[in-house]
């Protein structure tokens, strides 16, 4: 009977290893799955991360075209605010043969500028505009009180020989870089320098006559007789004059040869 027990209890014994074995074995393969599914969640994690991280430059740079849509804005503002009116505005004043310069003075916003002659002439200075080599040396010299003075917006106003003087340029189409907006030619010598006038665009003009000078400045009279100084040696007479130039002759207020100082031209143009 001893015996028959105690072979009936080797195999139970052996069954009862055999299942605490396989319940380690079970804890054990549990234990190692979850080791396992932790690094697959913390790589979700990573992965959740790093889209995270992706989504940020793409907001960055949804950004960019809003910060460069400002930046031209900003440009916009001082191209604006830098127009021609609001800059410094002068009126040259160009004398007749004998006269002179002065020194710049302001009539309210606008500068009165007021250069010298490039020749000697009636115990002063007078414009020597031709040949062509003076009407460069001529034209230098308001170029450069132009420049001297900063101005952005001009007025010429040229009176007698400064007068005609102001014509040739008017005629040569000049417009000093786009600054000179108006040209008034007062009582000037008629001569031949408005032949074949072509002024620039967006440059006015008016020409204002006394009547003193139609005794001796008729057409065909040689400038020499009256030592004045004239392009071509004669005059053309005010209506041949005023017809090169392609603008009517205004009655100044004087009826003698003086500068005209009461025409509104040169403010209206420079307001």
């Amino acid at each position: 009977m001893q015996s028959l027990l105690d072979r009936l209890r080797q195999p139970l014994v052996a069954m009862i290893a055999g299942a605490v074995l396989f319940a380690v074995l079970g804890v054990v393969i549990i234990a190692i799955a979850e080791d396992d599914s932790a690094p697959m969640s913390g790589a979700v994690t990573t992965s959740t991360t790093t889209a995270s991280a992706t989504t940020a430059p793409s907001s960055s740079t949804a950004a960019t075209p809003g910060a460069s849509t400002t930046t031209p804005s900003t440009s916009t503002t001082p191209s604006t605010a830098s127009t021609p009116a609001a800059g410094v505005r002068c009126e040259l004043r160009l004398h007749g043969k004998g006269g002179g310069g002065a020194s710049t003075t302001t009539a309210g916003a606008i500068k009165i500028v007021q250069p010298a002659g490039n020749g000697s002439g009636w115990g002063g200075r007078q414009w020597l505009y031709f040949p062509e080599n003076r009407y460069t040396e001529a034209r230098q010299v308001i170029a450069d009180a132009i420049a001297r003075e900063g101005c952005d917006r001009v007025v010429l106003n040229g009176f007698s020989n400064g007068g005609a003087f102001a014509a040739k340029l008017y005629c040569r189409g000049e417009n000093f870089d786009g600054r000179l907006v108006g040209v008034m030619i007062d009582d000037p010598v008629t001569d031949n320098a408005v032949t074949g006038c072509h002024p620039a665009t967006g440059v006015q003009a008016v020409l204002y006559w006394t009547g003193a000078l139609e005794g001796d400045a008729r057409p065909g009279w040689q400038c020499s007789k009256g030592d004045w100084t004239c392009e071509g040696g004669s005059t053309l007479g005010i209506a041949a004059y005023s017809t090169a130039l392609g603008i009517d002759a205004t009655p100044s207020p004087n009826r003698s040869h003086e500068r005209n100082t009461a025409a509104p031209e040169p403010t209206r143009w420079l307001t």
